[in-house]
């Protein structure tokens, strides 16, 4: 697998490659990807980047909530 760092692979044919994945199979993929090392903290740095962009106010868990379930 590593040989695939190299492959010029673009997004479209990872999701057309997810996509025929069975339930579990997508769930097991998930987990495997939430479990790497790196993934919370490039998570935490790409959602505090949002933020920034959109300029979106710090709220609590609950007014997050709230905003995110608006119907706009």
């Amino acid at each position: 697998m590593p040989k695939l760092k190299d492959v010029d692979i673009n997004y479209d044919q990872i999701r057309e490659l997810v996509s025929q994945l069975d339930f579990e199979k997508k769930m097991d993929l998930i987990r495997d990807v939430v479990r790497e090392r790196g993934y919370k903290k490039n998570f935490y740095v790409y959602t505090e980047g949002l933020t920034e962009k959109y300029n979106i106010p710090r709220m609590s868990e609950k007014e997050l909530d709230t905003f995110l379930h608006e119907k706009n």
